[in-house]
């Protein structure tokens, strides 16, 4: 009977060796795909501001996403 326990416990234990490489082997697979997500190019983001000065409307383009003046101010 000793040697039944002995054997399972060292059956349960091999297991929970085992289990944690096989979960790191799943994520190995998965890097590229994350690597092919960090090259894709994104769409600039702008707003157009608008202002009314002497009864002349204008407008200018700002980047969101650079954070600058696209344009200066022109006539609508």
């Amino acid at each position: 009977m000793k040697k039944v326990k002995v054997t399972m416990l060292s059956a349960v234990i091999c297991m929970l060796l085992i289990f944690p490489s096989w979960a790191s082997t799943s994520n190995v697979l998965k890097q590229p795909e994350v690597a092919l997500q960090k090259d894709v190019t994104k769409a600039e983001v702008t707003k157009w501001y608008y202002r009314n000065i002497d009864g002349v409307k204008e407008k200018r383009l700002w980047s969101i996403t650079y954070g600058y003046w696209k344009t200066e101010w022109m006539p609508v």
